[in-house]
């Protein structure tokens, strides 16, 4: 999918709360949006938005990585969630129809994930998949050879040493994870300027 700059500006900023621009549209194009960002089988949306706020490049295809940092090099993968109303997320992410194959190639990439709420950024964090590389290993290595696995991963498995929180919605956050998972991540926000 591919949305002009206005449009991926727009949903960005819808995404973080700023619903200015997105007030001023009309039924259709509204509905057409909030479709498609609360899709639950779709995170393309969510994808684009998560990879404009870090001002990384996301890539069309959908093989392969998500998208790249112009800056230095490194490829991204986006692990967008979606909860709604009372709901709270366990942290996790995955890959599906993993091989060792495909996890070799993807170790030197950086995980990003973005977990939503209600439409709205509750945070986006990376991290190098490195980190949590013999973790992803380990449902490959105990599957028949050849066979392609998820593999699964939570905030449990994240190093803090390297992850980064990028954004962080403190009014969102103790209503959408666990007390663990908050406190690492606000205390990861509050001192990333340290």
């Amino acid at each position: 999918m591919m949305l002009s700059k206005n449009n991926l500006k727009l949903v960005t900023n819808f995404f973080l709360g700023n619903t200015k621009c997105f007030d001023k549209k009309d039924d259709e194009y509204k509905n057409l949006l909030l479709t498609y960002a609360t899709d639950n089988n779709s995170s393309t949306l969510r994808e684009l938005a998560t990879m404009n706020y870090l001002k990384y490049k996301s890539f069309t295809e959908k093989l392969g990585p998500d998208g790249i940092d112009l800056e230095t090099g490194v490829f991204k993968e986006v692990k967008p969630k979606t909860i709604k109303n009372d709901k709270k997320s366990g942290g996790s992410g995955n890959f599906n129809d993993m091989t060792l194959e495909l996890l070799e190639k993807k170790k030197d990439y950086d995980i990003i994930c973005s977990l939503f709420k209600n439409s709205r950024f509750v945070y986006i964090v990376e991290f190098p998949m490195s980190s949590i590389y013999e973790k992803l290993k380990q449902p490959i290595l105990k599957a028949k050879t050849g066979k392609r696995v998820v593999c699964n991963f939570s905030y449990k498995d994240y190093d803090p040493d390297v992850l980064k929180v990028h954004y962080l919605n403190k009014e969102l956050i103790h209503n959408s994870v666990s007390k663990k998972h908050a406190k690492l991540l606000i205390e990861i926000y509050d001192n990333k300027g340290e």
